[in-house]
């Protein structure tokens, strides 16, 4: 019987089928890699609109200023307020109107105190993970690229008109858009 050799090596139906499989698997596992940096982008802004809703309300609830610190060279931000400063001692005259029984119907001083970071958890420094990065922040004094900018709430809630832009590493990129008077922060698609 004659012995046949057989080369090393694959066929062409080999081959064509191991390609296919490398296909079918790339098309499945790529599109996902980009949606997870989509992902990590879209929590981030609605992370950092809630911050700012939060900052709005607890602003109107207790009628003191409050602001969301954007420190765009750390890729950070934090939520501030404002407490009024400790009230001095009553003096010699404010002490005479109560024993005579008058009823002081001015309103309360209005003096503002230092801005402090609030010591609950929005108040601690929230950094940006990997892939996000803040962008810029259009405010009406202009457009902001480095280092520190407030987005600060009056007593009633209203605010300048701002734009904070994060860019994610995919290219992406979100808008939020802090409107005067609006009780929500809308997240845009700027991609």
């Amino acid at each position: 019987m004659p012995v046949v050799a057989r080369r090393a090596g694959f066929t062409l139906l080999e081959m064509l089928a191991v390609v296919m499989i490398i296909g079918l698997i790339s098309s499945l596992v790529l599109p996902g890699l980009g949606f997870a940096s989509d992902r990590t982008l879209e929590n981030q802004a609605q992370q950092l609109a809630a911050a700012l809703e939060f900052a709005r309300q607890r602003t109107v609830m207790t009628a003191v200023p409050h602001r969301v610190v954007l420190d765009l060279d750390a890729e950070a931000w934090w939520v501030e307020w404002q407490p009024a400063p400790e009230a001095p001692a009553a003096t010699a005259l404010e002490e005479a109107e109560r024993e005579s029984g008058r009823i002081d119907l001015s309103p309360p001083p209005t003096q503002a105190g230092e801005f402090a970071a609030l010591e609950s958890g929005v108040g601690r420094r929230s950094r940006l993970p990997d892939g996000v990065y803040l962008a810029s922040v259009s405010t009406p004094e202009g457009v902001v690229e480095r280092e520190r900018v407030a987005v600060a709430f009056e007593r009633d809630g209203s605010a300048d008109p701002t734009e904070i832009t994060l860019l994610g590493d995919g290219g992406t990129a979100r808008v939020l858009q802090v409107r005067p008077l609006a009780d929500a922060v809308r997240i845009l698609d700027a991609s």
